[in-house]
């Protein structure tokens, strides 16, 4: 089935399904590298409100665990890491070529459709950020809940 990230947090509020968990930052997110993009589970910051599916029937103050599928955390930051780049490298390319049978500047023509490329790469990333956080996959779970004393 894979490896699943795990994160403890505290249950802020409950909006229907889903619970909004405040997590905190742990010790070993001091050492990652990646720890100023991570929003899935509440890294980049010492406090995170994530959006999580309160399967678990949490209450507002409960200690809960929630999780999100390992493989599901690596396919979002490819798309989030890798498409601007390939956006970026791909309109580079089209830009030189295009340059090239217009007879025109090639490194402003490469420049210019590089840069839109990588525009374009984040207006259809926001689209499909939307629909991947439609998907239960892509959407953080609440595993266990431990009542506050």
């Amino acid at each position: 089935m894979g490896e699943r990230i795990t994160k403890t947090g505290v249950v802020k509020a409950i909006q229907g399904r889903i619970a909004v968990v405040v997590t905190q930052h742990e010790p070993e997110c001091a050492s990652c590298s990646v720890k100023d993009a991570c929003s899935f589970l509440g890294g980049g910051g010492a406090n995170m409100e994530v959006r999580a599916r309160n399967t678990a029937g949490a209450r507002v103050g409960e200690t809960v665990k929630i999780s999100l599928q390992g493989s599901s955390f690596l396919k979002a930051t490819f798309l989030i890491y890798m498409v601007p780049i390939l956006a970026l490298l791909g309109g580079a390319l089209c830009g030189y070529l295009l340059a090239q049978i217009f007879s025109v500047n090639e490194n402003f023509f490469a420049g210019v459709l590089g840069v839109f490329g990588v525009l374009a790469s984040f207006f259809w990333l926001k689209k499909k950020g939307k629909e991947l956080s439609e998907r239960q996959e892509f959407t953080p779970e609440i595993v266990s809940k431990r009542a506050t004393v």
